[in-house]
């Protein structure tokens, strides 16, 4: 197979069969037709998957010399575009011995895809601190304060706040339009998302000539929440790629994590956490 710039995302799903190479790279090899230099930037990226014989989860893998064995399975996934993507970096803010508040840019994911974890901020998480734990998300397109818990032990105590809803989560949004015209300091939205209950209230910072900057509080978790929302409502978020009309831009969607607050579990200290460093 090419290795050229114009190539599309493919998969290989295999079973290792008698007269196969028993090394992972050598069998990656054989039947990707990929170079060995690809192959390992492809692992080390994390879209190598193997299951074991006899078992029925498949793990991810990053040893180009992993041994196998007749009938375990590999997956590969690969996406040329990813190779050489420029990733950017995430920071800690607020740190704790077992969990910790990140800053999230921009064009990161929070977590991986069968492609890899690379663009991901839990990997950048893992490689910092040995190990990372996903309490929550936030859209790739949009930047600002996530948490993720460092054992086993945090992310059971943390998650529980979130599925619990006693998180207070705020953002910083700009939207479409003179939203000043029906809500003079603010409001409530309550439109079902995906036939469920959907609650999100804001508070208008800022009404500019033709956008609006607000101060969101969700109170539910449903996917693209903010952005489904603001959009029914008539006032679609500046630079959305997905949602709303007349609102795309070539710089990025307007929407930032802005505050958590919680009581830490484990601490039972009241955790108040803004991002002010990020001018919005």
């Amino acid at each position: 197979m090419s290795e050229g710039k114009n190539e599309k995302p493919f998969s290989m799903k295999k079973t290792v069969r008698e007269g196969d190479p028993l090394i992972l790279i050598d069998f990656l090899e054989k039947y990707t037709k990929l170079s060995k230099t690809v192959l390992k930037k492809i692992l080390n990226n994390g879209g190598v998957w193997v299951r074991a014989l006899g078992t029925s989860k498949r793990l991810k893998t990053r040893r180009a010399t992993l041994p196998l064995v007749v009938e375990s399975h590999v997956e590969f996934f690969f996406d040329p575009h990813l190779l050489n993507l420029e990733i950017p970096e995430a920071r800690e803010i607020f740190s704790q011995k077992e969990w910790g508040i990140w800053y999230k840019p921009p064009g990161l994911l929070s977590q991986g895809t069968d492609f890899g974890d690379h663009c991901s901020i839990l990997r950048q998480v893992e490689k910092n601190k040995g190990k990372g734990f996903l309490i929550h998300r936030l859209d790739r397109e949009a930047h600002g304060l996530m948490v993720f818990a460092y054992t086993r032990h945090a992310a059971g105590s943390i998650s529980k706040l979130w599925q619990e809803g006693t998180v207070e989560k705020w953002y910083k949004v700009e939207v479409v339009g003179n939203i000043k015209l029906h809500y003079s300091t603010g409001g409530e939205i309550n439109f079902k998302i995906d036939g469920k209950e959907a609650r999100t209230t804001f508070k208008i910072i800022e009404q500019k000539e033709h956008t609006a900057i607000l101060l969101v509080q969700i109170h539910t978790g449903r996917l693209h929440q903010i952005r489904r929302h603001f959009e029914e409502l008539g006032y679609p978020v500046v630079g959305d790629p997905k949602y709303g009309v007349g609102n795309k831009n070539n710089d990025g969607i307007r929407l930032m994590a802005y505050q958590l607050k919680f009581t830490d579990p484990l601490s039972k200290r009241a955790i108040n956490c803004e991002l002010n460093e990020i001018v919005f």
